[in-house]
């Protein structure tokens, strides 16, 4: 049975899903806030619906008023319809109460005056330095606004190409939880994760200078959790959270943005839409609500961005499909976990919707990273033309799409050695969608290779801090560390990954790598064994344990492992098996790894013809070699500065 206050109609919604106190909204902004829609709207329904707004007369200028409970009987009568191109051609007038606030302050409630816990703020103190919501869960209190002068801030808040942010004002963080399903039947996931990833997107996209959204892969990580280790967790003041309910054709979204210091709740809305089109629910909705929270936030004067509903194609139940495999493939993707898994996803989706973009730019980051160190699973002449092919498909389908520039990025800068292109590409991820970890973790690496290493640090960290417990982005801090040469800090930083995550071998990896440099062999050997007990002998760890046991002196080790690996990459060479016969998937066996355990031995001649061949088949992390302490012992070699001229540093 549908909740009472569910519109049989399923037209639009009111502003508020139960009957609440009477209170009086005073300025357009306000008015347009409550009734989810912009201020263009509310003024053409106050001029040609007879919406019921009552004005004050100030000298020149004219102020606006109006009471919840005559917006809400209004909504009931009209039913209103939204018009976009009557909202087009419609011209608004000023809101006085924003330029002159002072002429409201008689009619506005006292600070500690009562209100409904929707309440949405009526102005705010002049002067505010960023922009959080007043909490009005239950009780209106002034906000104390803490400027933070911590360096990390302004470290973090450092691109060489976007402009400098102030170091004095403190960024507003939030998280969106997964929503949850209480209907009680068979979950729809493509419903709620849909959902909460539209609207994290669209949050993302308002104001990323002075709002942080944390990524989907930490949300999910924590979701369950009491809302005060969620805000200690993740280092956010807010925490948006939300229900699906359905009832036949229709469904019911319930959301609510809690302060996290007192739980408190600033406001709380309820959407009612007709489920026959779940691509346009999720559009109008995240747009509501991205307004409703660019409402309660004091902004920076600047102009307002523009956040509007997008016109999507009716969905059919394979689209509804599609959307749920693109969401599981998402998922897995997060962690790097399981990239085969997260391609059949994206191809899984494709299959039930070839116009999805973002199935496409899905598919093309899992087959990249695939193609590449450490994880090995297909040669890089394989993978990354399929990547770049999928990513430009992405941006035929969706120009703006940030997921497939950052690829695009990543294989120029990995496949190409292109790093012109490369930074181009990133740069472009990074500001079509500022608050996505992966672009800045790929940039991150870009930096790495042309030897900017405090940069690099600080885009490390930007990416840990919009996804600070997913490990991945741990592991890029110890990589970078590692990078610069800073083994203690690598040590450090590592050490705590692999305490709070034993089987992390990204982890295990620097952390050997830090112990080898700094030459505690033992050290170093033992956490490469470790490495490769987890990942039952994974390439990548066989590498590093058999170069470190070359420089510890333990010769005839090494060489085991190095005849090891070369029956590997001749096994893998065979020809495939015949009919009837499943397919065997191999690791592809980057010849680099033959060459590092050469340079731990000294067999340089050896070394340089592995080298050789790791050119020519592109293997990605041939670009780092100019910055890699492995590769050290062959810096004076003449062949050393040749084989860089080639990949292209001169």
């Amino acid at each position: 049975m549908a909740p009472p206050d569910i519109p049989p109609s399923g037209a639009s919604p009111g502003p508020k899903g139960s009957p609440l106190p009477d209170r009086k909204l005073v300025s357009w902004k306000e008015i347009a806030s409550y009734l989810g829609r912009e201020v263009r709207t509310v003024q053409r329904w106050e001029r040609t619906e007879v919406l019921p707004v009552h004005r004050h007369e100030h000298q020149k200028k004219s102020t606006v008023y109006a009471f919840t409970s005559e917006l809400d009987e209004w909504f009931k009568k009209r039913q209103p319809v939204d018009d976009p191109e009557a909202d087009a051609a419609f011209i608004p007038e000023p809101d006085a109460s924003d330029a002159n606030s002072s002429m409201e302050t008689p009619d506005l409630p006292p600070l500690t005056s009562i209100t409904a816990p929707t309440d949405l703020p009526a102005s705010f103190p002049a002067g505010t330095p960023v922009k959080p919501p007043p909490p009005l869960a239950g009780k209106r209190v002034v906000v104390a606004l803490f400027v933070l002068g911590i360096l990390s801030a302004l470290s973090l808040g450092l691109y060489r190409w976007l402009h400098p942010i102030d170091s004095t004002v403190e960024k507003v963080r939030i998280a969106v939880l997964p929503f949850t399903y209480v209907s009680g039947d068979s979950k729809p996931d493509y419903i709620t994760a849909g959902l909460t990833d539209v609207i994290r997107t669209k949050l993302g996209q308002l104001d990323p200078s002075h709002l942080g959204v944390i990524a989907g892969t930490s949300s999910k990580i924590v979701s369950g959790k009491p809302i005060t280790e969620i805000g200690r967790t993740l280092n956010v003041k807010y925490v948006l959270e939300g229900s699906v309910q359905r009832d036949g054709n229709k469904v019911r979204i319930d959301v609510q943005l809690i302060q996290v210091s007192d739980e408190t709740h600033l406001w709380t809305d309820s959407f009612t839409r007709e489920l026959s089109d779940v691509l346009q629910v999720e559009s109008d909705v995240s747009a509501a609500i991205a307004r409703q929270i660019l409402a309660t936030l004091p902004l920076p004067p600047q102009p307002a961005p523009s956040v509007r509903p997008g016109t999507v194609h009716a969905a059919t139940p394979e689209i509804a499909e599609s959307r749920h495999a693109y969401h599981q493939g998402k998922f897995v993707w997060g962690s790097r976990f399981d990239l085969r898994s997260s391609i059949a996803f994206f191809q899984e989706a494709i299959r039930k919707d070839p116009s999805y973009a973002e199935a496409y730019a899905g598919l093309a980051g899992a087959t990249a990273i695939l193609g590449q160190v450490p994880n090995d699973g297909m040669p890089p002449g394989e993978a990354k033309p399929k990547a770049r092919e999928a990513a430009q498909k992405a941006l035929q389908l969706n120009p703006r799409l940030a997921e497939a520039h950052a690829v695009l990025g990543n294989v120029a800068m990995s496949y190409d050695w292109d790093l012109a292109t490369a930074e181009k590409e990133l740069r472009r991820a990074i500001e079509l969608s500022p608050n996505d970890p992966t672009p800045h973790e790929w940039y991150c690496h870009l930096l790495i290779v042309q030897g900017h290493n405090s940069e690099a640090l600080a885009e490390a960290h930007h990416a840990l801090d919009l996804d600070p417990v997913n490990p991945l982005f741990h592991d890029v801090v110890a990589e970078t560390y590692y990078f610069g040469r800073s083994y203690d800090a690598a040590i450090d930083e590592a050490l705590q990954i692999v305490k709070l995550h034993p089987g992390d071998l990204s982890a295990q990896f620097w952390l050997g790598s830090a112990y080898r440099e700094k030459k505690m062999y033992p050290q170093a050997i033992e956490t490469f064994q470790r490495a490769r007990q987890l990942s039952s002998d994974k390439p990548a760890m066989l590498m590093a344990y058999g170069h470190t046991q070359a420089l510890a002196g333990n010769v005839d080790e090494a060489h085991s492992v190095l005849k090891k690996l070369e029956g590997l990459r001749q096994f893998r060479s065979l020809p495939t098996p015949g009919p009837g016969v499943g397919p065997i998937t191999l690791p592809f066996i980057p010849s680099l790894y033959l060459a590092a355990i050469h340079v731990g031995l000294g067999e340089t001649d050896d070394a340089f013809r592995e080298l050789d061949r790791a050119y020519q088949e592109r293997v990605d992390r041939l670009v780092y070699l100019n910055v890699d302490p492995m590769a050290d012992p062959l810096r004076s070699d003449p062949r050393f500065a040749q084989l860089m001229a080639k990949i292209g540093f001169h």
